[in-house]
């Protein structure tokens, strides 16, 4: 590890202790001043706790104790007469009164006296101030952290904010999105009426449980009004409407993917990285964007998805030039040409059977030709033989030679057989194979059906496999119930359907119910690549293993050979493009001002958002985050610049705010329940039922801790 790396990770570590201690300091010294102006002892204002006495050091300054505990769970502040401890609450109410006092002033000795007068309490104490001062006192911490958030959004409106462009890149078929008819480039414009300045707002509205969202689309100058009703599928955490994010034209920094940099020649794989290399300059001494495609101009990111569809297996010659310089021809450097090959989806010797129809575009000819959910396509231009996985390209290839229409023989959900010619819509939208989740389906727009994939051999291919796997080989109708990755870096977290394999890889099962066989061997197996060697190893080989059950219930394990097809290619070619991003910047401290506050009440409301989400089962209890994911995020985010930093502190500042004023002791919001029936009533709440009501609630978030750190070291599984 090098010294830049080093101080790389230095610096995240820094300034995650510095934020997340930061918002800690806020919310206490919130509680601390209006205290000391209300007049009451603080007796102890820890960072951190100090369980048993354990603590890093002390200070005594006035009747005041500081300090540094030794256990990093947050903070607190100990003042005369108020307790967060169930147990200790009793006791400290005790201790916040002094014996009576006789006429003169002087304390009584005699404990008849202490009887016939009731004790008062000290007045220095939390329990003496007025009602309105103690809620000033209790609310001053949550205050402080939403004074907190909106300084940080501010900071960060100050730097720039980069925020999505809230345009359509990919549509996953069979997705809501995809059946209300959304296209690559769309712009959303409005979501239910409310502008939409960013691709987040759209996001954010998944959690809010709307079963129908309305969503206003520019499509090149035309207005349209498309209903999308969010889905939460089998398996996923939250809700989505199946859109990916829109990039620009401009290369991002890095090379090829290195599992595909043996089909580029070294000229273009120097190209690349001569042209990755100037972007990493701070700033970027040129900024390279795609021009042409073989001799193509290409305008935007749509086009450029189009000529990759159009060209889809074939060498393409793209030219990058100088996004910064390129009106100064004296100043600008040549355009550099790259040869960008074809490269060859991962295969394995055997096909998969085809699942029944999930979905059909409403304004398809597929649908008009009565083409239902739960139909079966048995053919294909009169192929009984077309692998599933392969069939998008297919489709593809046919709009490619400007084919109009498709024979297709459809089994309906009776058994009845129907031979039909339907219509190819002349468009090339594939699945962005690398962002579909663990249960889409695949599907062509052309064709208007996206359908499923079942973990059932149709065929095998026993050439390819005699050579290379075990007996007895799998036949035509037998299941596979596991998938394995043979001295493979693990691609998927510990989740439940998934581990690690003693041999080096990971093991899957639960196939078909928590996840498929497109996200196994359409993006999994091709994003495989060999885990790091141990030392004196032999060479190893990446390869996968499958399970079949047999139709008699036996069950066989065949290692199977990693092939390249030869007519099914990916669409990417290897190197990425950046986010199409807008910079939010504010004109001066007082518009940054405003935008932090507008930022920090759409942060709060997004909390409420998200528990009554959790409360409802729209979002999964499996998507929280604990203080490890929580640490591990601001560590990532602190990695991107103080811009992204200042909105995550923003976004935290806000979710501590919002999160202590809910009405659970000992939360602040339930020290603010007590208060308001003390202030209704005329009289403090009962102690053993402030003393019930405390352990409930503490129980409760003890509960919620244990889940989420567990869900955090994957002793819960999120899927």
């Amino acid at each position: 590890m090098d010294i830049a790396m080093i101080w790389g990770v230095t610096y995240g570590v820094l300034l995650v202790i510095l934020g997340l201690n930061a918002l800690i300091i806020v919310h206490e010294f919130g509680h601390f001043a209006v205290a000391r102006l209300c007049g009451v002892r603080c007796e102890k204002f820890y960072i951190w706790f100090d369980f048993w006495g354990l603590k890093f050091f002390k200070v005594k300054w006035g009747d005041t104790e500081y300090g540094l505990g030794l256990f990093p769970l947050g903070g607190y502040l100990k003042m005369l007469g108020q307790e967060d401890n169930p147990g200790a609450i009793q006791a400290e109410i005790e201790r916040a009164k002094l014996q009576s006092t006789d006429d003169t002033g002087g304390l009584t000795s005699s404990a008849h006296e202490e009887s016939e007068k009731p004790s008062v309490l000290a007045p220095d104490s939390f329990l003496s101030k007025s009602i309105p001062q103690r809620l000033a006192i209790i609310c001053a911490g949550v205050t402080m952290n939403f004074f907190f958030a909106i300084v940080c959004a501010a900071g960060a409106y100050m730097i720039g904010v980069k925020e999505l462009n809230p345009l359509v890149g990919n549509v996953i078929p069979g997705s809501p999105a995809w059946e209300a008819g959304l296209q690559t480039g769309d712009k959303i414009t409005a979501i239910d009426s409310v502008p939409a300045r960013a691709f987040g707002d759209v996001m954010k509205k998944m959690i809010d449980g709307t079963k129908t969202v309305q969503l206003t689309i520019d499509r090149q100058g035309e207005t349209l009004t498309a209903h999308v009703s969010p889905r939460r599928r089998v398996g996923d955490l939250t809700p989505n409407i199946g859109i990916m994010s829109y990039s620009t034209l401009d290369l991002l920094s890095g090379s090829v993917v290195p599992i595909w940099k043996k089909y580029y020649s070294n000229e273009s794989l120097e190209t690349l990285e001569r042209l990755g290399k100037s972007l990493k300059q701070t700033p970027p001494l040129v900024d390279y964007t795609v021009q042409r495609m073989d001799d193509q101009a290409v305008c935007n990111y749509t086009e450029y998805q189009e000529i990759l569809h159009e060209k889809i297996g074939q060498t393409i010659t793209c030219t990058f030039i100088d996004k910064a310089l390129r009106q100064d021809v004296k100043l600008a450097p040549l355009p550099q040409d790259v040869q960008l090959p074809a490269i060859p989806m991962r295969t394995i010797p055997v096909r998969f059977k085809m699942g029944v129809i999930v979905s059909v575009l409403p304004d398809s000819d597929a649908a008009k030709q009565g083409i239902v959910p739960g139909d079966f396509l048995v053919s294909v231009d009169g192929d009984t033989e077309f692998d599933p996985l392969k069939l998008p390209q297919i489709l593809l290839r046919k709009v490619n030679d400007k084919q109009k229409t498709v024979a297709l023989v459809v089994r309906k959900a009776n058994g009845e057989e129907q031979s039909l010619t339907v219509a190819l819509k002349p468009t090339r939208i594939l699945p962005e194979l690398g962002n579909m989740s663990m249960r889409d389906p695949l599907g062509s727009t052309a064709l208007g059906l996206s359908w499923n994939v079942e973990p059932v051999i149709a065929a095998v291919d026993e050439s390819a496999l005699r050579e290379s796997a075990t007996m007895p080989l799998p036949t035509v109708g037998d299941k596979v119930t596991g998938v394995e990755f043979v001295n493979c870096e693990r691609l998927l977290n510990r989740t439940s359907f998934s581990e690690a394999t003693n041999e080096g890889g990971f093991f899957i099962h639960d196939i078909g119910s928590k996840i498929d066989i497109p996200f196994i061997f359409a993006f999994l197996l091709q994003e495989a690549h060999l885990s790091e060697p141990v030392k004196e190893e032999k060479e190893r080989i990446l390869s996968v293993r499958l399970v079949f059950e047999g139709s008699d219930g036996t069950i066989k394990i065949v290692d199977m050979p990693i092939l390249e097809a030869t007519d099914w290619f990916q669409v990417e070619r290897g190197f990425g493009l950046k986010q199409d991003l807008t910079i939010f910047k504010a004109a001066g401290i007082g518009e940054a001002l405003r935008l932090g506050t507008l930022r920090m009440v759409d942060y709060s409301l997004l909390v409420y958002k998200s528990v009554n989400a959790l409360i409802n089962g729209t979002v999964s209890a499996k998507a929280l985050n604990g203080p490890v994911g929580i640490v591990v995020i601001v560590y990532q985010i602190a990695q991107g610049g103080w811009s992204e930093y200042l909105m995550l502190l923003c976004l935290i500042g806000a979710n501590l705010a919002v999160i202590n004023l809910l009405p659970i002791p000992p939360l602040d919001g339930g020290h603010v329940l007590f208060l308001l029936y003390e202030g209704i009533f005329r009289r403090p709440p009962n102690e053993l039922v402030q003393v019930i009501l405390s352990y409930l609630g503490l129980f409760l978030i003890l509960l919620l801790m244990v889940w989420t750190v567990a869900l955090d070291i994957t002793c819960i599984p999120r899927w």
